[in-house]
């Protein structure tokens, strides 16, 4: 198997700036195909929400933390624990998708990772960064599987 960017990652931190459920539901649902074919081991999945998102009508995911303003306390320190955790935790890529105007950017900035790439998004944090034509879950995914599998 050549080695490439795609498969040589087995540890993934996937960063996604919720819209509204129908495009939820097609991202997970791309993701976990892509995932699926792919020797990515583990996945973690951060999805950004804004303040007026309430948690309980979002689908509950093992693999999902939903991250809102209201999870970070007046010193902006995260008030979840569990996210917390995972946040100390080593992950080969870094999948951000979309803007970086989030609570969550600032701690995930303290992570190391082998891979930062950003998608439809221009920080310098990233190495790499990728802009789709299409915003659909589907399209966007496999354009980054794409261009990922052709970086050696």
């Amino acid at each position: 198997m050549e080695k490439n960017l795609w498969n040589t990652t087995q540890s993934m931190l996937v960063v996604y700036n919720y819209e509204n459920l129908d495009r939820l539901h097609d991202f997970r649902k791309s993701l976990d195909k892509i995932v699926a074919n792919s020797t990515v081991e583990r996945v973690i999945i951060i999805v950004n929400i804004d303040k007026e998102t309430d948690k309980n009508i979002l689908p509950p995911h093992f693999l999902i933390y939903y991250n809102s303003p209201n999870d970070y306390n007046f010193w902006g320190k995260l008030k979840d624990v569990q996210l917390e955790a995972e946040f100390k935790k080593q992950y080969d890529t870094l999948l951000w998708i979309g803007e970086t105007q989030t609570h969550s950017f600032k701690e995930i900035k303290k992570i190391n990772f082998s891979n930062k790439i950003a998608v439809n998004s221009t920080d310098t944090f990233f190495e790499l960064h990728l802009k789709t034509e299409s915003d659909i879950p589907n399209e966007m995914l496999t354009f980054v599987v794409e261009t990922l599998l052709k970086i050696t």
